[in-house]
């Protein structure tokens, strides 16, 4: 009897354990970093790669975040592309954002060929989105598809997250994810966008009697990539645009930036300096009513700080939920 009951109990015992290594091995999730190779039959001719923070399914936030890759320079040197997306992702803002907020961050491969100087694909301009040939195809399309695959593979490791993703860039990067944002608000919770220029993409087809085409504006989007822009999706994305008080970092006067015909519509519908750009578009995103928050930081240049990053945290946190709420910046 007494055996029988030291049986009952060590049953009992070895069972409480298996459930507690199991609730473990649920809630602790060791970081890893995965690379994905191209797969173009799902769709991305590019790899890209993929970052699982520390205690991932611990987060109270669920989303998936992406970070378009941004090298700086252009090169028909895919490895150097692929450098510096790695470097971005284990020292980037989007790790630490990733980290923060205990969610998976994604960051495409994609190149930024000199062979075609004028297509800057780090910034998804004109150039970029009117093409549909070759490995850089529509590389909006090719990263719908790397997020849809990224959520199966997280799926299988137990880590569910919502439809909609969170967004960050800086610089080309920076408008990247505001362009992006413009072209698939429907898949888009909340983005932050910083060094665009002063001059996020204006939400509208004219202005002051001034067609906009893309990237200015979304004019020529149906022509150019069979996109009808959505404004109500649009109006429910949570933005956060920032630069800083001391960013002179102009690009309007590039060639692989704006084509002649962009730089004249800028000028005349924005303006030619930067803080001219900057007002004139605020007063712009707020008469159409697009809820985001514009902030310039003081004392800034073209850079992000520690206390940025923090900003940009509790913007996404502050709106993983169903309302858009804007956040006090930190003010140096």
């Amino acid at each position: 009897m007494i055996k029988r009951n030291y049986l009952l109990i060590g049953g009992i015992i070895l069972s409480f354990t298996i459930a507690i290594i199991i609730l473990l091995n649920y809630l602790v999730y060791n970081e890893e970093l995965i690379e994905v190779d191209a797969d173009p039959q799902q769709g991305f001719n590019y790899g890209y790669y993929l970052y699982i923070p520390n205690d991932v399914k611990q987060s109270e936030v669920n989303y998936l975040l992406v970070e378009p890759n941004n090298t700086g320079k252009p090169s028909d040197d895919s490895t150097i592309h692929k450098k510096a997306a790695k470097k971005l992702i284990k020292n980037g803002v989007g790790n630490y954002i990733s980290k923060e907020l205990k969610i998976p961050l994604l960051v495409p491969l994609f190149d930024r060929p000199m062979g075609n100087v004028k297509m800057y694909t780090h910034s998804l301009d004109s150039d970029t989105l009117k093409n549909n040939e070759g490995q850089l195809a529509r590389i909006d399309l090719q990263l719908l598809h790397m997020i849809e695959d990224a959520k199966k593979k997280l799926l299988e490791k137990d880590i569910n997250l919502k439809d909609k993703v969170f967004l960050h860039g800086f610089s080309a990067s920076g408008s990247f994810t505001n362009r992006f944002t413009a072209l698939h608000p429907e898949i888009v919770k909340a983005v932050s966008s910083g060094g665009v220029n002063s001059m996020p993409i204006i939400p509208a087809k004219e202005w002051d009697g001034k067609e906009l085409p893309y990237h200015v504006g979304i004019a020529n989007i149906k022509n150019i990539a069979g996109i009808e822009f959505n404004l109500d999706e649009y109006k429910r994305v949570a933005q956060y645009i920032f630069m800083g008080e001391l960013d002179e970092n102009d690009t309007l006067p590039y060639s692989d930036a704006f084509n002649p015909d962009e730089r004249i519509v800028v000028k005349e519908v924005l303006g030619q300096e930067m803080q001219d750009r900057w007002e004139k578009s605020k007063r712009i995103y707020n008469y159409f009513g697009i809820p985001a928050q514009m902030v310039k930081y003081k004392g800034i240049d073209h850079t992000i700080t520690l206390e940025i990053k923090k900003d940009i945290v509790n913007f996404l946190k502050l709106n993983s939920g169903k309302e858009i709420k804007f956040i006090i910046p930190y003010e140096y």
